[in-house]
């Protein structure tokens, strides 16, 4: 089992979605922002790798405009070198990637030019991961599209229109249940009608549900999977406590991930994280799942732990203990999971602004001193933390600057 997440790193500052707007178009701008995406695609790859992560979804963005018709230029010519050698790295080292084309990439709906807009999108996805000689587990993952007012015309057009992409979409592209639209009985209905695979997410499930328990779910769906599909692809994110029905969390919960995990290990299945911390909580759950070094256990603990030091000193304290005496990875992710879920400390938040300050303290001039207290002594704790941030830049404090410390928002 492959667990990953989607497009942009967190723990590292390689990007792909460099971009500009499009009355600015041109050639020169297009080509420089595909060359600067593709090789910090590469980075983030290798990043992955390091991590333990072998599965990613590609950002729709790594090519500027790729599915307007703006953009005419033969880019996965021009790229081919560099796009064959990421392909190459994705191969041989086992990784699985994906794609996932926006909410306006609606194949079913009942205004033709949306739909020619909408294939010429998909088109555009399979055209990248064709560029970059991957064969057919590699997918492009769509949402049925809307209802306009009767769900079975709405299905019957998705299926008509399926059929019109080109061999290669059609043998890429699986569909997905959403939140509000199709649940998951009528994406497999769909599905059994194209011949296509189904993704299941369970956040969606979570809030427009059937009668069928997970694993008749997933026993139901790992059937749309052929052999030159790949491993079943499943879709994972708890619920945002603080923002609307379907909104994804802020991070995974391990314990949440582990109930979904217990059923879902039943199946040949790869398990995609949709949060907003993206990298970080992938590297949680594989952490929990795999045996790791005692190395890879105090490194996650250099990273988290001014974390939850500006949550509570005593869950600090617990953390440490647990590092340094206990070999339990499951139980200090679930120190970190409730320490991110309490609600602002404000002594915690100032003790660990000055903890911190002490890097610097000899480093710092005198203005960045009145600065930064001018900034503690007027509570104004968000802007003092971003300002550690640019000290920590300006005198690289690497210890600082690869924590999740700057990272994770835990301010707000």
């Amino acid at each position: 089992m492959k667990i990953g997440y989607a497009c942009i790193p967190l723990g590292v500052k390689y990007r792909t979605n460099r971009g500009f707007m499009i009355k600015n178009f041109t050639k020169e701008k297009l080509y420089e922002a595909i060359e600067q995406n593709l090789v910090d695609l590469i980075k983030i790859l290798e990043y992955n790798l390091s991590k333990g992560i072998y599965l990613f979804r590609i950002s729709s963005d790594t090519i500027p405009f790729g599915g307007h018709e703006i953009n005419t230029y033969d880019w996965e010519v021009d790229f081919k070198d560099l796009l064959l050698k990421i392909g190459e790295y994705i191969k041989n080292n086992n990784i699985r990637v994906s794609m996932h084309p926006g909410q306006y990439t609606i194949i079913n709906s009942p205004d033709n030019s949306i739909v020619e807009n909408s294939i010429r999108e998909i088109e555009y996805h399979t055209r990248f991961l064709d560029s970059l000689d991957l064969d057919y587990t590699h997918k492009v993952v769509l949402h049925i599209g809307g209802v306009y007012k009767d769900k079975t015309s709405a299905m019957d057009r998705f299926c008509q229109n399926f059929n019109r992409l080109s061999t290669s979409s059609k043998k890429r592209l699986v569909i997905e249940n959403d939140e509000k639209n199709f649940n998951i009985d009528e994406v497999l209905y769909i599905s059994n009608r194209i011949n296509i695979p189904v993704v299941f997410d369970i956040l969606h499930h979570n809030i427009n549900p059937t009668v069928d328990d997970i694993e008749t779910i997933l026993t139901k769906c790992s059937k749309t999977w052929e052999e030159e599909d790949g491993p079943m692809k499943l879709h994972y994110s708890d619920q945002s406590p603080t923002k609307q029905k379907g909104a994804h969390s802020d991070y995974v919960s391990i314990q949440n991930f582990l109930e979904f995990y217990k059923i879902a290990s039943k199946f040949n299945c790869d398990i995609m994280l949709e949060t907003k911390d993206k990298d970080i909580s992938a590297i949680k759950c594989i952490n929990t799942i795999t045996p790791i070094k005692k190395s890879v256990m105090y490194d996650e603990w250099a990273k988290y732990k001014y974390v939850v030091m500006e949550k509570d000193y005593a869950l600090y304290k617990k953390c440490s203990n647990i590092i340094n005496t206990q070999n339990n990875m499951l139980e200090f992710y679930k120190t970190i999971d409730y320490a991110l879920s309490l609600p602002l400390n404000e002594g915690a938040v100032k003790n660990t602004l000055q903890h911190v300050w002490g890097y610097f303290k000899e480093k710092a001039n005198d203005k960045e001193f009145v600065k930064f207290h001018q900034l503690l002594s007027s509570k104004e704790y968000s802007k003092a933390k971003t300002f550690l941030n640019k000290l920590a830049e300006k005198y690289n404090e690497e210890y600082l600057l690869n924590s999740y410390y700057f990272i994770i928002n835990t301010l707000s």
